[in-house]
């Protein structure tokens, strides 16, 4: 029967990153930049490795091998799970980015805001309707950001970035990234720092005509005196929920699926605070002891 899992965290090192995600999770962790935690992952390049129970040391890509009904249940037909949460740490800006929208390697995501410096912003689609000439004429320079929505941000918002919306994450932020199973990014503008550009890649997935707002209002579901349920976002790949427990009570899992949480702040007995866990589907109802406690859950829909 499994279980409740913990993962080992994958660290990134890109050029952009800080020290955030361990300082203010109290981690310990290697020297210098680290931009990403991968906190749950089926890819080569990052792959989750069980840190807790009797399958300590088990990759995610195994379970899902071997026992991928238990693990998945009604979402049993993924190759691999579907879904990559990370933690991202952006002590300067990233670069201005598209992601595609179909295909193996397609990639929409949504940045749930854990914290913001002062004048902390992303930038996320079109501030207007603009030619394909122009903005193909300034993907590859700092004009580029004239032509994108800026959004100063803070804690508890949620940015919806779909596969073809141009995106950056602007320096100052910490956030908690829902995405698909994907780590294909074309650059378009790279703040000089001299890395590889893609734009004719970028421009074959680009949505020229995107000019909606990508804050997403957050819907309230539930709320008892035990606990607080709203819906962050909603999206075909994913669902990403706030969760606000005040008292001790048992995990509100959807039948025969698997959930995540992410502790963004509170003790309680299921997952440190900062840290991720996947409830696998065949779990039985889970008890949380806690005085009080904020999650976020993920889910497929």
């Amino acid at each position: 029967m499994l279980y409740p899992l913990l993962f080992t965290p994958v660290y990134k090192d890109y050029v952009w990153g800080g020290r955030q995600i361990l300082e203010r999770f109290g981690r310990e962790g290697p020297p210098g930049k680290i931009a990403e935690s991968w906190e749950i992952s089926d890819r080569e390049e990052g792959m989750s490795i069980i840190e807790n129970g009797p399958l300590k040391g088990t990759p995610l890509h195994t379970l899902i091998l071997e026992q991928r009904k238990e693990l998945m249940g009604k979402d049993a037909h993924h190759i691999r799970f579907p879904l990559l949460l990370k933690i991202i740490d952006a002590q300067d800006n990233l670069s201005v980015q598209v992601h595609p929208s179909e295909g193996a390697e397609a990639k929409t995501e949504s940045w749930y805001i854990i914290d913001g410096e002062k004048d902390a912003a992303v930038y996320a689609g079109l501030n207007g309707n603009f030619s394909a000439e122009e903005i193909d004429q300034k993907l590859p320079t700092k004009e580029i950001l004239s032509l994108m929505r800026t959004l100063p941000v803070k804690r508890d918002d949620m940015i919806s970035i779909p596969g073809g919306r141009l995106h950056a994450i602007g320096s100052g932020t910490l956030l908690f990234e829902i995405q698909q199973c994907s780590n294909t990014t074309y650059r378009v503008y790279d703040w000089g720092r001299g890395r590889p550009l893609h734009i004719e890649d970028a421009k074959s997935v680009l949505l020229y005509s995107d000019a909606k707002d990508p804050r997403i209002s957050p819907k309230l579901i539930n709320e008892t005196p035990s606990y607080r349920q709203t819906e962050l976002i909603r999206t075909p790949y994913f669902v990403v929920e706030k969760w606000e427990l005040f008292s001790s009570q048992k995990w509100h899992k959807l039948p025969d699926k698997c959930s995540i949480l992410f502790c963004l702040e509170g003790e309680n007995s299921l997952v440190p605070v900062g840290r991720t866990c996947l409830i696998p589907a065949c779990c039985p109802p889970v008890e949380i002891l806690t005085d009080n406690a904020t999650l976020i859950h993920v889910y497929l829909p």
